[in-house]
C-alpha cells in the first residue's frame, strides 16, 4: 500500500470528513489543542457534534487525522516539486529544502507552535511514530529511481536518516549552520545530505 493509502486507512476517513478537518485545524489555530473540544469543531464545522464522533471520533482521533492529513498534502507537494528536477542530486536537494520551508512557512504550523508547544511536540515526537514511518516510506519513494541501484533495506535506511536530519532541522531552532531560508537549507543539502541519499 502507497503512503497516502496507508495514511487514509491510519486516519480512517474519507475527503467527506475534509470540511470538519478543515474546522478542526481552525479551532486548533485559534485556540490550541488542549481548549479546543469536539463541540467546538462541530460548530466550526456546521454539524452536530454526533457527526464528527461518528465520522471521525473524539478530539484525539480528529488531532490525529489533521495530522496525517496535512502530511500527506506535504508529501504530495514535496514529490511534485521532487519529480521536476532534472538530476538526481536535484532530486534530492529540492525535496529536502521543500519541505523544510514548507513547513516553516505554514501559518498554522508557526500559530500551534506559538500556542502550545509542548502540545505539538509530543504530537511530533513521543506521538509521532505513525508519521515518521509514513514520511521515510514517501522518501524512499522519492529516492527510487531507475539511476539509483540501492536495494530497498538500503533505500529505506538511506531515507529513514534523512527523515530524522529533516525532523530534527525543523524542530531545533539554527545553532551554527545556517538554515534560514531555501538557499542556506539547499546548500546543506548539497554540502551533508547527497553522500547518504546515495549515488545518483
Amino acid at each position: 500500500m502507497s503512503v497516502f493509502g496507508l495514511f487514509a486507512a491510519g486516519a480512517g476517513v474519507d475527503a467527506a470528513s475534509d470540511p470538519i478537518l478543515d474546522a478542526a485545524l481552525d479551532v486548533f489555530a485559534d485556540i490550541g489543542i488542549r481548549r479546543a473540544t469536539v463541540d467546538d469543531i462541530a460548530k466550526r464545522a456546521g454539524v452536530g457534534r454526533v457527526t464528527v464522533y461518528r465520522r471521525i471520533g473524539g478530539r484525539n482521533e480528529v488531532l490525529t487525522a489533521v495530522l496525517i492529513r496535512e502530511a500527506t498534502r506535504l508529501f504530495a507537494d514535496v514529490r511534485a516539486a521532487a519529480d521536476a528536477a532534472d538530476t538526481y542530486a536535484d532530486r534530492v536537494v529540492t525535496a529536502f529544502a521543500t519541505t523544510v520551508t514548507t513547513v516553516r512557512g505554514n501559518p498554522v504550523w508557526n500559530r500551534l507552535l506559538e500556542l502550545e508547544p509542548a502540545s505539538v511536540l509530543e504530537q511530533l515526537t513521543l506521538n509521532g511514530s505513525f508519521i515518521l514511518a509514513a514520511a521515510v516510506e514517501a522518501t524512499a519513494d522519492i529516492l527510487r529511481t531507475p539511476d539509483v541501484a540501492l536495494d530497498d533495506d538500503e533505500l529505506a535506511s538511506r531515507a529513514e536518516i534523512l527523515v530524522r536530519i529533516t525532523h530534527s532541522i525543523l524542530l531545533t531552532p539554527e545553532v551554527r549552520v545556517p538554515l534560514a531560508n531555501y538557499d542556506d537549507v539547499e546548500k546543506f543539502a548539497r554540502d551533508h545530505l547527497l553522500a547518504i541519499a546515495g549515488p545518483g
